[in-house]
């Protein structure tokens, strides 16, 4: 994610935190041409904000966010009345999880001593360490 977008992430966070609705927080983003997520109009509606709770969709409800990551949680069908695309939920034992296994502070301490390794080798030169 890049820093622009993550910041958007903690101001739509602080700013639920703090008392807003998900769709006063919606129309500020839209206010100030901030473009939603994902493809099509980019504008945003309270739905990205608050998602639901129980399905684990929406910004507020993304574990990603806190380094958790859940695949198959839900799944696409065709109605087949009106053709368009519904959700429907799978099983929690359905869903695979990934966990945060590395902190930020051990990511950092590694980040800064692949700097400094590649900094004493010649130029155009890698190096990696086991």
């Amino acid at each position: 994610m890049v820093e622009d977008e993550a910041a958007v992430v903690r101001r739509i966070f602080e700013g639920y935190a703090s008392g807003l609705s998900a769709r006063a927080l919606a129309a500020a983003l839209n206010a100030e041409s901030v473009r939603s997520p994902g493809v099509g109009s980019g504008q945003w509606s309270f739905s990205t904000i608050s998602g639901n709770a129980k399905r684990g969709t929406g910004i507020l409800n993304n574990e990603l966010y806190i380094g958790r990551l859940v695949w198959n949680r839900q799944r696409f069908i065709k109605d087949p009345g009106t053709g368009k695309r519904q959700t429907r939920p799978n099983p929690p034992e359905e869903w695979v999880i990934y966990l945060r296994i590395i902190d930020d502070d051990l990511w950092q301490r590694v980040k800064a001593l692949q700097d400094d390794v590649q900094a004493d080798l010649p130029p155009g030169t890698s190096h990696g360490l086991m």
